[in-house]
């Protein structure tokens, strides 16, 4: 292997699990906001399903029933997560082109 090849997999691996991590403390900030029960729990709910989405929609599908009451702080801290977010979704989808590309062209 060389070692643009492990650079590419190592950035799609950090990527994957920042945005994962990032995800995370958004619907657990969410969760205690709308005062749900054990907002860790649907935290890692969300994360979970076949499709790596499942576990998110019915979380959102479900927290309609109660209404938010984020302080401003909160707010601050969930922009700030998006914005982390964002960052670590173009990390992931620009190696992943990277990756394809070294695949492409190598073989």
């Amino acid at each position: 292997m060389s070692w643009y090849l492990i650079v590419s997999i190592f950035v799609i691996i950090l990527g994957a699990s920042t945005l994962e991590y990032q995800v995370y403390k958004m619907t657990e900030l969410d969760a205690r906001s709308r005062g749900l029960k054990h907002p860790k729990f649907w935290a890692f709910f969300s994360l979970s399903g076949q499709n790596g989405s499942g576990g998110l929609l019915l979380y959102l599908i479900g927290r309609r029933k109660y209404p938010s009451s984020m302080s401003e702080n909160d707010r601050l801290v969930m922009e700030a997560r998006k914005k982390k977010a964002g960052v670590s979704l173009i990390f992931l989808a620009l190696s992943t082109i990277t990756l394809f590309t070294i695949c492409i062209l190598k073989f």
